[in-house]
């Protein structure tokens, strides 16, 4: 009878423990929402972090990876828009006439 308590109080405790984490997962989720609607940056910010720690930490070799390829599309991007070049004027009162036509 002894055993049979201890199961049953072991079994009892387990079950209370998993109550509480799934009670701290939906405020996690709830409070994750929140932060979401208030400050969509950050809060994908700090979920880009973890999820990099997390790779970084369960498989390093396809976090380099993906660095890698993110870094490339960085380069990519950024040589893609430095072929327009942008117009400076230096006054208001400065007009500007294509060739020929002045």
């Amino acid at each position: 009878m002894s055993r049979f308590l201890t199961f049953l109080t072991v079994v009892i405790v387990l079950a209370i423990v998993r109550a509480v984490l799934v009670a701290l997962l939906v405020a996690l989720v709830i409070t994750l929402l929140f932060s979401f609607i208030t400050r969509p940056r950050e809060t994908l910010v700090f979920i880009c972090t973890l999820t990099l720690f997390g790779l970084a930490s369960a498989q390093p070799i396809v976090l380099i990876i993906a660095l890698g390829v993110v870094a490339l599309a960085v380069i990519v991007v950024g040589a893609w828009q430095r072929h327009t070049p942008a117009r400076l004027l230096t006054d208001e009162g400065e007009h500007h006439f294509q060739r020929g036509a002045g």
